[in-house]
């Protein structure tokens, strides 16, 4: 029966993209007016301004860290990812998936599934764990459409944005509430069971805009497509892992004055998940409130004060548990221009607190309440030395309960040597404190693995090298090069000296990585747009880093090589053709070894196409979609393997149809 569905499906999506194909009359030699999606131009492209390399506006070529910007046509024409998909779509950003929730994310060298040393914000929120570290994505309710673009920085940003930012930046910012005025419905349908709804309005009162959304999401995950573990595993069965979350957020942008406003904003996300060593309940609520007032045209202030609440129920590894953890933080920024000197400055107080209660006999971790309090202040000058010339450094002190003072800093130049082409460097020391779970966690036995309350912070040095150049009015170029040294790596290694005997974290490990990762954005024609990039890394130690007996980080071994082609298509001004191609060389998951120390588990190289047809109808107000996703292989392993059925998890194919309507 199922087969017989994969191949009525096959046969609607080949039929809707004939069709679709032929609606689109106008051939590509013929057509006189470009889809205005497509009508910014490469020069717009590179001078679009960003905020999250210096935390105010400037072009993307004035930025003195490597920056990718994921633009909201780039979500669009993604088709029904989540967000950990469209990171693949970023030169250095590694992205494997581990089951149907689940997903290791790195950037240059780290790749672990809580991403512990990257720093996720929206909409310059940190969305940080204070618990287990990192953000996971399936966790926070981020409605896609809601999405204006995505910065990413790889490499280090701890003078800008804090403790945690060692190995890069995520920063999702949201559409104003002015910019989603009306309605929008939107719905997704695939295989596998695959449903995606999506509501939301917008409208004024005055000098207030707003909106609200409402989401949802049915996913069976991989687990439909595994067979029985074999006979005699204690955790016989397919593994299940669907995923079914609800998610409600909501803004308000409030215009007090000519140069102030007040900005709200606020999320509730639901996500109940299963799986064999998993919590089954997990839900976070957000609040965030912005100030901004602009004193002059070079002079500007910003208080944010943010609070989010984590909370997991269910099953942890030995024990059913409740988990919360709660940040709150209270933020000051000012930019302003003297002179010669840019400056922003800024100082933040944080306080993280977790409560954990078991629900049997067995303990979560020791002690189950704490609170770490935490503060901080940075200041970093852009001094024009020329026209063309342009110095940054910059300062941060931070202090927190866990591991007490630490400092980042950063020194950078950017030069302009010719018109429209850009040289840069840059040396920084960022660090990431250790989270909670890894200074607390309780282990009921010398095989499961224990916190440690002496962990030291892990420190990173980075030595990085970039061009940003426009080579032609349709052809821009990227290259960055670095090397990025790792000092006292949190790993897991087992300890008999000291009062408890078994495995803890401990800082265990020194790391250099260096690569280099090259991105060329060309538009041959109006309707054509092309976007190719490779990335190659080497790393010491790679062994080491997930040796589970010498010391394993919960790493994956980074991909060597990786290379990504999309190719976008205006077939007539309402016809939209987007293909992408990924391909990554082979990475290994973190338990590679057996008690014989033979690597056993090894990661394996695999090609991902996506393809996604659209046309719009009724002045643009509604759009169709037929797609596709992992169109060579009706499945491909990545980075996951599953222990209840000792098989390599695979990613499966997905075929999809999509509409959008605004009203």
């Amino acid at each position: 029966m199922t087969r017989i569905f994969y191949s009525i499906l096959r046969a609607v999506f080949i039929c809707g993209l004939l069709g679709l194909l032929t609606i689109a009359t106008p051939v590509l030699a013929e057509q006189k007016e470009p889809n205005d999606l497509f009508e910014m131009s490469l020069e717009e492209l590179m001078s679009l301004e960003i905020t999250s390399s210096a935390r105010r506006l400037q072009p993307v070529t004035r930025a003195t860290s490597a920056v990718f910007v994921i633009t909201a046509e780039d979500i669009r024409q993604a088709g029904p990812v989540r967000i950990e998909d469209l990171l693949r779509l970023v030169p250095g950003m590694d992205v494997f998936w581990k089951d149907g929730v689940t997903s290791a994310i790195g950037c240059r060298g780290f790749i672990q599934w809580s991403n512990k040393g990257m720093q996720v914000l929206l909409d310059g929120r940190p969305l940080y764990d204070p618990y287990l570290g990192g953000e996971l994505f399936f966790l926070n309710p981020i409605p896609l459409e809601d999405i204006e673009r995505i910065e990413v920085i790889r490499g280090s940003a701890g003078v800008t944005w804090g403790v945690n930012a060692m190995n890069g930046v995520v920063n999702i910012i949201t559409k104003k509430a002015a910019d989603t005025q009306g309605g929008l419905g939107y719905g997704a349908f695939g295989n596998r069971e695959f449903q995606q709804g999506y509501l939301r309005y917008g409208g004024t009162n005055g000098p207030l805009a707003w909106r609200g959304t409402v989401a949802t999401l049915h996913d069976e995950g991989f687990g439909l497509d595994h067979g029985n573990a074999p006979a005699g595993n204690s955790w016989n069965g397919p593994i299940s892992d669907y995923y079914e979350p609800f998610e409600a957020t909501g803004r308000g942008d409030l215009k007090l004055s000519e140069d102030t406003t007040l900005s709200f904003s606020g999320g509730h996300k639901y996500s109940p998940i299963s799986g064999h060593n998993t919590l089954t309940n997990r839900s976070v609520q957000y609040m965030n409130l912005l100030w901004e007032k602009a004193v002059s045209d070079s002079s500007s202030w910003k208080i944010r004060w943010s609070e989010s609440y984590i909370r997991r129920t269910g099953t942890n590894h030995y024990n059913d548990i409740d988990v919360r953890s709660r940040e709150e933080m209270l933020e000051l920024q000012h930019n302003f221009v003297h002179d010669r000197h840019s400056i922003v400055w800024g100082a933040d107080y944080t306080r993280d607190v977790y409560k954990s209660r078991t629900l049997s006999t067995a303990i979560n971790t020791v002690p189950e309440d704490f609170i770490n309090d935490q503060a901080s202040a940075f200041i970093e000058d852009e001094i024009t030395l020329a026209d063309n010339l342009w110095f940054t450094i910059g300062y941060r002190g931070h202090y927190n309960e866990l591991t007490h003072f630490d400092w980042a800093g950063r020194t950078a130049l950017v030069w302009e040597f010719t018109p429209k082409h850009f040289l840069r460097g840059a040396i920084s020391r960022a660090f990431r404190r250790p989270t909670m779970w890894e200074e607390f966690r309780y282990a009921p036995d010398i095989w499961s693995l224990s916190g440690n309350d002496s962990l030291r912070n892990e420190r990173m040095v980075s030595y990085e090298i970039g061009y940003r150049g426009q080579w032609a009015k349709n052809l821009s170029v990227n290259i960055e090069g670095y090397i990025n040294k790792h000092k006292d790596i949190i790993a897991k290694k087992y300890d008999d000296l000291a009062a408890w005997t078994g495995y803890r974290w401990q800082n265990v490990y020194d790391v250099t990585t260096y690569g280099l990762e090259t991105d060329v954005e060309w538009k041959p024609f109006d309707w054509w747009f092309v976007r190719a990039f490779h990335v190659y890394l080497h790393q010491t130690g790679r062994n080491q880093l997930t040796d589970y007996h010498s010391g394993e980080t919960e790493s994956y071994l980074p991909p060597k090589h990786r290379m990504g082609l999309t190719n976008r298509f205006s077939l007539d001004r309402a016809t939209t053709l987007n293909v992408q191609l990924y391909w990554t060389d082979t990475s290994t998951e973190y338990d590679a070894y057996n008690d014989s120390g033979e690597t056993y588990i090894q990661g394996k190289p695999f090609w991902k196409l996506d393809v996604r047809l659209a046309r719009r109808f009724w002045n643009d107000s509604a759009e169709i979609a037929i797609g596709a996703m992992n169109l060579l292989d009706h499945y491909h392993y990545e980075g996951g393997y599953d222990w209840t059925t000792n098989e390599y998890v695979e990613a499966p194919r997905l075929f999809y149809f999509q509409f959008f309507y605004k009203f």
